[in-house]
């Protein structure tokens, strides 16, 4: 408290000294924040010590546990303070109160022990057992003669309690209430009686008072043929259900459905490899034959012609020259030069053969020569992106190779390791 006054005093002065010097107005509002703390700090010290003057302390309620404060002890001889934790036990009730609350909680559990049930005389659902009564005042423990029916939360085994049949079993019940230092017993009596049953737990009481019957040193049952006078067909329970096999045909749809957009996707990205890489050979092939005098239209239908005898001769297809000979067909059949090379345009569908067609369709305005001159070009620009791509693709399977490795690698080191493991502890 007393760096609390004089941080105050200090704040005080500068906000005095702030009206006589206006350079220093910028600090007056800090000065008078710490001077409202520092007051607040003051009065929290003065309520501190009013309280440690009164050298009491309010105990917790009966039922919620002791108390642990801190407090702090000053020695007026000797001048010094020592902070202790103290433990301090709950409140309780006097006898008289213990006994009144008891004689309350028998008088709540009489009220509310049938819960759903219309009386203690017939007890079909589970009764309202509580743990605890006035308000967690009065704790009670429960007993009951018949374990079979009734479990000690209160809770009816149904079926046990309708092989008892139409009739109702007696029970007996001990609570034990304890209030503080003062307990009571309190017992009772209750019938259990079954609930209305359904076709299905008729039937299996029946089934099973059968089954009782019958010899049970036999290794094998009969099931009955007949029950309550009706003939019966037994069948053993499908091994899987239509639902599941519905269910797994599901996810057997949705993992075809998903193999087929990848097998999809892949070829997609094949059919562009292929296109990607065959472009540089198409480019010098036409610019070959238009450096050898032939017109565009003309080198492309004898490029068509090579690729039909190298397939014919068991080559292998490529999509570029099978879109070439699409549209060299579409060209036969009436379809002009430019509506046919954008036709290729789109069935090859990737930049370089739309650079192309520009290339072919400029060509027929500025001449061969300019052409061949830009074929030229771009052939030597896309043979150097070619060995990229397939210095790039090398780099790809060798990274697909790095994961069987490394299990080959881990194989050869356990076919080394466990035979000296075990020779060295002697298996």
């Amino acid at each position: 408290m007393g760096l609390c006054i004089a941080v105050c005093l200090a704040a005080v002065i500068l906000i005095y000294v702030c009206k006589i010097k206006g350079e220093w107005y910028v600090i007056r509002r800090p000065c008078l924040v710490l001077c409202i703390f520092g007051a607040l700090g003051i009065f929290s010290g003065i309520a501190d010590a009013q309280d440690k003057t009164y050298g009491q302390l309010e105990r917790n309620p009966p039922g919620e546990g002791e108390l642990e404060t801190e407090a702090y002890v000053y020695f007026v001889e000797e001048g010094t303070e020592y902070g202790l934790t103290l433990s301090i036990p709950e409140q309780k009730y006097k006898p008289s109160k213990e006994q009144e609350l008891l004689a309350a909680a028998v008088e709540e559990m009489q009220q509310t022990f049938c819960g759903n049930n219309t009386s203690v005389y017939e007890i079909s659902q589970n009764p309202d057992v509580r743990e605890s009564y006035q308000d967690g005042a009065v704790s009670a423990e429960w007993l009951f003669s018949e374990r079979a029916l009734i479990s000690a939360e209160g809770e009816l085994d149904q079926k046990a309690v309708k092989k008892l049949g139409d009739g109702t079993h007696k029970v007996e019940a001990a609570v034990t209430f304890v209030c503080g230092e003062s307990m009571q017993e309190y017992t009772f009596a209750f019938w259990v009686a079954p609930g209305k049953r359904n076709r299905k737990e008729e039937l299996e009481i029946a089934v099973e008072a059968q089954i009782a019957g019958q010899d049970r040193t036999s290794s094998r049952i009969t099931l009955p043929g007949y029950i309550d006078g009706e003939e019966v067909r037994w069948r053993a329970p499908p091994s899987v259900q239509p639902e599941e096999v519905l269910g797994l045909g599901a996810l057997a749809a949705a993992a075809v459905w998903y193999a087929a957009r990848e097998k999809q996707k892949q070829e997609k990205e094949k059919r562009k490899r292929g296109l990607f890489l065959a472009y540089p050979e198409f480019v010098s092939k036409l610019a070959l034959l238009l450096g050898a005098g032939m017109g565009i239209s003309s080198a492309l239908r004898k490029m068509d012609q090579m690729y039909a005898i190298k397939v014919t001769q068991g080559g292998k297809k490529e999509e570029a020259y099978e879109a070439l000979h699409r549209m060299v067909c579409e060209m036969d059949n009436g379809m002009g030069e430019l509506r046919a090379y954008q036709a290729f345009c789109e069935d090859c569908d990737l930049q370089p053969y739309r650079k192309l067609v520009s290339l072919l369709i400029s060509g027929q305005k500025v001449g061969n020569r300019k052409l061949l001159e830009q074929l030229n070009e771009e052939a030597g620009r896309v043979f150097t992106e070619r060995k990229n791509a397939a210095r790039r693709l090398g780099e790809e399977a060798g990274t697909k190779l790095l994961i069987p490795m490394m299990i080959m690698l881990a194989i050869v080191m356990a076919i080394v390791i466990i035979p000296a493991f075990l020779a060295v502890n002697g298996i």
